[in-house]
């Protein structure tokens, strides 16, 4: 672990014990702990209202909430993390795993067909972007298991993800296995979690989240360094093959 990364962790860590001296006082001090709990059961009571109405169209209420998954692809009007956890709440854990899966898969579809029909939209939208240029780096020479880990660690924008692939020479199957089956694990947490706020089983949905966290938040702080390994990595491979043509007109675009 290099000086930036000890130096960073030691403030994390600092920052989270501070955040937990200040609760501990006021939890003991005040009726925080009081307050907390009433939060979460006015929390619990709009969760229940917006479960049944969607359960109440019975039989449409997989496809309602499918295709709410979809539009949080596309036009991520909530977050996605929410909506998985939604779907365990209201469906329980397995069906709602499989209706998040479902719509996050023809959401990222969607998604990766518009980027690759309007591309030279996008492409004016993200190109010489450090985003781009990364993401373009790891595909463009056939390197696909580097986008699948992408998308199974967290802390990477996924969403995003699935319109810049659309940009490169990524085919489509490769692009629907990818995303289909790297979100299942970030998919089945999320729906395990609400699955466990509905049945008040609080002390699994801790342990839950405690793992969550203990994956993500150091997935996303390092989420720059995790990427620019990966670009390394992929160079290594482009050197290697710098003499080959170029394989497609995103390629070629990359290299004038």
């Amino acid at each position: 672990m290099d000086r930036l990364l000890k130096h960073k962790l030691f403030w994390l860590i600092l920052l989270l014990l501070a955040i937990s001296g200040v609760l501990l006082y006021l939890f003991r001090s005040g009726n925080l702990l009081a307050q907390t709990i009433l939060h979460l059961q006015e929390s619990l009571k709009q969760g229940e209202l917006i479960r049944e109405h969607i359960l109440a169209y019975g039989p449409l209420a997989p496809i309602i909430f499918i295709v709410l998954q979809v539009l949080q692809v596309i036009l991520a009007p909530i977050p996605g993390e929410a909506s998985g956890i939604l779907g365990g709440y209201i469906f329980g854990t397995w069906p709602g795993f499989l209706y998040s899966s479902l719509g996050l898969t023809i959401g990222s579809w969607l998604a990766f067909v518009a980027s690759r029909l309007f591309g030279d939209i996008f492409l004016a939208r993200f190109k010489n972007t450090r985003v781009f240029n990364s993401f373009n780096h790891l595909v463009c020479r056939g390197d696909f298991v580097i986008p699948f880990i992408l998308f199974i660690l967290p802390g990477f924008p996924k969403d995003s993800l699935s319109y810049l692939l659309g940009l490169s020479i990524m085919p489509l199957p490769v692009f629907i296995f990818i995303t289909a089956v790297g979100r299942m694990p970030g998919t089945l947490i999320l729906s395990l979690q609400g699955a466990e706020v509905f049945a008040g089983n609080y002390l699994r949905l801790l342990l839950l989240l405690f793992i969550s966290i203990s994956i993500s938040v150091p997935c996303y702080l390092w989420r720059q360094k995790i990427l620019r390994w990966l670009t390394r990595r992929n160079n290594k491979i482009i050197h290697s093959e710098k003499n080959k043509p170029a394989e497609n007109d995103l390629c070629e675009r990359e290299n004038d």
